[in-house]
């Protein structure tokens, strides 16, 4: 099986769910963001690997709680035939930020967890311990 875990920006909620994803599980997984490539022609995000994204908090708190360094990374834009080749589609972003190819339903599923960005250290380390919570269920689900 290979999950897709989708967010805005492929920065943080994806990025942990992935990460904590492969450690507990056996199947293949994948991250990717909505808006990766319009943040980045707005200037907005940087564009290259995780490292390079300017308080990067979900770097630092994947090292320290997996053991994991995603620094190298690259961020994915979101294409419509990463969907498909998806068994499962995870996405951790508002609704209202979704593009028209991506609907709930099928093999899309929403995870109603918040945005860390511009928030405290404690609002963010909440949200990434909601996505690893909800990892949890899923792997128990999927085996």
């Amino acid at each position: 099986m290979k999950v897709l875990f989708v967010c805005y920006a492929n920065v943080g909620r994806s990025q942990v769910a992935q990460a904590y994803f492969d450690k507990l599980s056996q199947h293949n997984s994948d991250g990717a963001g909505i808006a990766v490539n319009d943040l980045i022609a707005k200037g907005n995000l940087s564009s290259g690997k995780l490292k390079d994204v300017r308080d990067n908090r979900s770097v630092v708190y994947i090292r320290r709680a997996f053991g994991v360094d995603i620094s190298e990374k690259e961020r994915q834009q979101l294409t419509p035939a990463m969907i498909d080749q998806a068994d499962l589609v995870i996405v951790i972003a508002e609704r209202d930020r979704w593009p028209d190819y991506l609907k709930e339903g099928g093999k899309v599923v929403f995870w109603d967890i918040p945005d860390g960005v511009g928030q405290t250290d404690e609002f963010v380390h909440d949200v990434f311990g909601q996505v690893q919570r909800r990892v949890e269920q899923l792997v128990e689900e999927i085996g």
